[in-house]
């Protein structure tokens, strides 16, 4: 299984956030899973690191990913053409970001683990064929 994380569980993973989603990561991590990633989630994750001292040790983890490349210029023109179709749906997206890593994650067949609702307003659109990474709530049974 191929996995898109987003910038939000890769803070709460950072900053020892034991959210639902972050919790998923480093079972993922742990059992050797692929995870992936694009330049626009190292490049969010990486600015907003809180604690220099661990800008090295996520560089190297983020080296050792798979990297998704956009389909240039499809990749962005399908983004483009996301964000209008929400938009006409009524569904606000805040960030074209969030398009971008919705037609990356279909493009290459990923499952998506986010903590975002602007993408999990994305994936219950229907308009992507992208899965989201099951995650356990507090509270809630398979």
């Amino acid at each position: 299984m191929k996995v898109l994380v987003d910038t939000s569980v890769w803070a709460d993973f950072a900053n020892g956030h034991p959210s639902p989603e972050a919790l998923v990561l480093q079972k993922l991590i742990e059992d050797e899973e692929e995870i992936a990633t694009c330049g626009l989630v190292a490049a969010e994750f990486l600015q907003g690191l809180r604690r220099g001292k661990h800008q090295a040790e996520f560089q190297a983890r983020f080296r050792d990913m798979t990297w998704l490349v956009a389909v240039e210029p499809d990749t962005w023109f399908s983004a483009a053409a996301l964000f209008r179709s929400l938009r006409e749906r009524g569904i606000t997206v805040r960030s074209t970001v969030d398009c971008v890593l919705a037609v990356l994650a279909q493009e290459n067949g990923c499952l998506l683990l986010a903590r975002d609702r602007d993408l999990s307003a994305i994936l219950a659109s229907g308009l992507v064929e992208v899965a989201a990474v099951p995650v356990l709530r507090k509270g809630k049974r398979d």
